[in-house]
């Protein structure tokens, strides 16, 4: 099975550059003919997006990095930061090194990342497991935050917590588009099964509202929030 799409797809889950608009295109055209529907959704995103790069790129920072609507680190959406997701960043470091992957800034479990590493893997069962156990669940739970109540939820948890709202100049939801094109991609090459979820119930939003309860000393002076380094290393409690 020929993985290509998944490289196409990666750079637009990246910080956009001065080509963002145009490599939307260019999947779009690419992935015409075998996934139309794709396509569809990438025009869709394309007739949202603002021209001027500044703008795309003050949307993607307040979709996904400062008063976020979701993470694109999908062992953040599927684990918060408890200690399976470092393991889950320790297993991806070496998958990217097995093959060469380079991460850049990001860290091993980013969405971009991941799906670059995609058509590199050896491994077909693994390959299998990780889209199937992982990379779709969280691309699903990743939808699930633009729904408006989420949205709302977000929202009000995050004007408590810093006391301004940044308000965006474009819609947030556009990028719904994004990930509707991408579990589609999965969807027809790993023919995805719908049923017995194990991260139904696991949200963006319940993951960050116990970490900003904890940073407010709402929980126990014993508690506190496990982070990773960029090799799955936690470190916490300062450490």
């Amino acid at each position: 099975m020929e993985l290509n799409q998944y490289r196409l797809l990666s750079k637009l889950f990246d910080y956009p550059d001065d080509s963002y608009r145009e490599h939307i295109t260019k999947v779009a055209e690419a992935l015409r003919a075998e996934y139309p529907s794709v396509s569809v959704e990438l025009e869709g995103l394309l007739k949202l997006l603002p021209v001027d790069t500044y703008d795309i790129q003050e949307l993607y920072t307040k979709s996904f990095e400062v008063q976020a609507v979701t993470s694109l680190e999908i062992g953040y959406v599927l684990y918060g930061d408890d200690y399976t997701r470092g393991e889950v960043l320790s297993n991806l470091n070496a998958e990217h090194k097995a093959v060469g992957n380079e991460c850049g800034g990001e860290l091993s479990d980013h969405l971009g990342n991941v799906l670059r590493l995609i058509p590199k893997m050896r491994d077909k069962k693994l390959l299998n497991d990780l889209a199937t156990l992982m990379v779709a669940p969280a691309v699903e739970n990743m939808m699930k935050e633009y729904t408006p109540s989420s949205m709302q939820q977000k929202d009000k948890l995050y004007k408590k917590q810093y006391k301004t709202l940044i308000i965006p100049a474009f819609p947030l939801g556009m990028f719904l588009h994004l990930f509707k094109a991408l579990y589609i991609v999965l969807d027809s090459d790993f023919e995805l099964i719908k049923e017995n979820k194990p991260f139904e119930d696991v949200s963006f939003f319940g993951f960050l509202k116990s970490e900003l309860e904890v940073e407010e000393g709402k929980k126990s002076s014993n508690s506190c929030s496990t982070t990773f380094n960029t090799c799955g290393t936690p470190t916490s409690c300062g450490v």
